[in-house]
């Protein structure tokens, strides 16, 4: 009887084993095979209203996943926002050279790539897929790409290779999967402030909901989620410097967790220059949408406004908690609580470009601290003029300086 145990036991073993090693091979051949995705019938349009859409989309997007931390130049670069366990994972070179980058890329491989995550080797990229926006705007994305600008400047330098490990790559077959048949248009709503409009912008274009909803899955999974927008998804913020996790706040019109008690003029300032209502700064990897008209945030606003009013999941109310900040502070404290050190601080993606600030004028630099992007437009630095008057940016900015830029 004994016998027949062990027997039975080293078979049910065996099966384990050889399931495990089964949906090893089935998930590594899955994120490498090459996918014959048929292409889709979109080309560049390069209307001077399109041209300006697709700047406004790709500046809002692209840019700061495909160029260096406080660059323009599409050359492709780290990603540093998801975990590491996924793996090492660098974005796609997107510049006009034909060998390191785009320029014998025909449009409709980029249009492919940009909805299904497919290159044009029909290789998966580990990428957010925009199956749901509208075949006008990745037009008018392809169009700006295709412009003679500084940040498709040819580079011939390919990226490097994204290596995703076991866990990135079930995340990439089974999570953000893959649509292998061609997807039929998609038009977008009249642009209005309404809440169609708002629902379009904050789902399909510029990924709210990814970032806004707990989990790992598509946005359209994400949208249909009884979580959806209620906040939850983690970023570790080792890579910042600061030592824990915070969580996506909540965007429903909760009273308390939420946009509930918000105006639309703070929406505004939130969305474009980085201060919420309580003058607290909204941190990193939360983008500045500067490029927004007023159209698009009463829309994205109103859509908001029209959820239900959830409560954010029990994680999310936990997060590192964000310092309240205190304008008349010590310049030390002062930078810890306006944020400046997710960015600045000793492990921060733009650490290096405060050394620029030595060789300045201290009352060049407080101007630059009040209002960044009045020197440098679509800046994802905030807005700190809210906060800071003349006199304390200048004792900040001489306090960085004592610092050789390495506070």
């Amino acid at each position: 009887m004994l016998r027949k145990i062990l027997m039975g036991f080293g078979a049910l073993v065996g099966l384990i084993i050889l399931g495990g090693v089964g949906f090893y091979a089935y998930v590594t051949y899955q994120a490498n095979k090459t996918y014959d995705i048929p292409l889709p019938d979109i080309r560049r349009d390069t209307s001077p209203e399109a041209l300006a859409r697709g700047e406004v989309i790709f500046m809002s997007l692209c840019v700061e996943c495909h160029a260096p931390a406080g660059e323009i130049h599409a050359v492709g670069a780290p990603v540093t926002v998801l975990p590491p366990e996924l793996g090492y994972l660098h974005s796609a070179n997107l510049t006009s050279d034909p060998v390191g980058g785009m320029g014998n890329v025909k449009d409709e491989e980029i249009a492919r790539m940009i909805i299904h995550g497919v290159n044009h080797e029909g290789k998966l990229r580990p990428m957010v897929r925009f199956w749901t926006m509208a075949d006008e705007d990745i037009a008018a994305v392809i169009g700006f790409m295709r412009q003679d600008r500084p940040e498709f400047a040819p580079e011939p330098k390919k990226a490097p290779p994204s290596e995703t490990t076991f866990l990135g790559n079930i995340v990439q077959v089974f999570v953000l999967g893959v649509h292998t048949e061609k997807r039929p248009p998609v038009k977008a709503p009249a642009k209005a402030p309404t809440v169609e409009y708002g629902k379009y912008l904050s789902e399909a274009m510029f990924d709210c909901v990814a970032c806004h909803t707990q989990g790992l899955e598509v946005n359209e999974v994400k949208a249909a989620k009884d979580t959806a927008f209620t906040g939850g998804f983690e970023f570790d913020q080792k890579q910042s410097g600061t030592e824990g996790v915070i969580y996506s706040t909540n965007l429903t019109p909760h009273e308390t967790q939420g946009l509930g008690k918000w105006t639309l003029e703070q929406f505004k300032v939130a969305m474009r220059e980085g201060i919420a209502p309580d003058n607290q700064v909204l941190r990193t990897p939360m983008p500045r949408f500067r490029r927004l008209d007023d159209v698009q945030l009463e829309a994205m606003f109103k859509f908001l406004k029209s959820l239900p009013a959830r409560e954010s999941p029990k994680f999310a109310r936990e997060p590192l908690p964000r310092a309240k900040v205190d304008p008349s502070a010590a310049p030390e404290k002062l930078f810890s609580s306006l944020g400046c050190n997710y960015c600045h601080g000793p492990k921060g993606q733009y650490r290096d470009k405060l050394k620029n600030a030595i060789s300045k004028q201290p009352e060049e630099v407080a101007k630059w601290i009040r209002n960044p992007e009045s020197f440098k437009p679509g800046t994802q630095m905030p807005t700190f003029a809210p906060l800071l008057d003349e006199g304390q940016a200048l004792e900040l900015a001489r306090w960085v300086q004592s610092k050789n830029g390495e506070p």
